[in-house]
């Protein structure tokens, strides 16, 4: 009270309204202000808090893993024998390899004979698995090529008539 009576005698009443708004709003600015600045501080102070929760939960997750892997893990390596003489891989066994059928040894068999009928030759210790008739030898690129440009190019006599 004694200030606004100190301040209507100083300033007088026509000025005293405004001064009243401009003082209201630089109270009202700094008002804000102050607030803002509290706002950041809880911030940086909430992060600074989750910072150390997260290194926290690290160091524990850290720890249970180690527990975990030394519960599994056996404390000393087991000990390797060496030997003086190296231990060869075992070996894949191996098929029997085919072997082509001779065209003297297939003496009087037809084409259209069926491959289970054919004699088998005998290759030694191996017995034969398949019986494979000769086949003739397939036509190179160019001799197919030729073949069928001879087709294409048909005598004028058997081509259909153009519509």
């Amino acid at each position: 009270m004694v200030i606004a009576f100190v301040a209507l005698v100083v300033i007088g009443p026509e000025k005293l309204p405004k001064v009243a708004r401009t003082a209201g709003a630089f109270f009202g600015r700094l008002q804000r202000f102050v607030t803002q600045v509290k706002d950041e501080v809880n911030r940086e102070s909430r992060f600074a808090e989750l910072q150390t929760l997260q290194q926290e939960v690290q160091s524990s997750l850290q720890q249970g893993y180690q527990d975990i892997e030394q519960s599994i893990l056996p404390t000393t390596p087991p000990a390797i024998e060496v030997t003086a003489e190296p231990v060869a891989a075992p070996k894949k066994p191996r098929k029997p390899r085919q072997r082509k059928v001779d065209a003297a040894a297939v003496e009087g068999v037809s084409e259209t004979q069926p491959i289970e009928t054919l004699p088998v030759v005998d290759a030694g210790s191996q017995a034969e698995l398949f019986a494979v008739p000769v086949e003739e030898k397939k036509k190179t690129r160019r001799q197919r090529k030729a073949a069928q440009k001879d087709e294409d190019t048909a005598p004028v006599s058997e081509q259909k008539p153009l519509a």
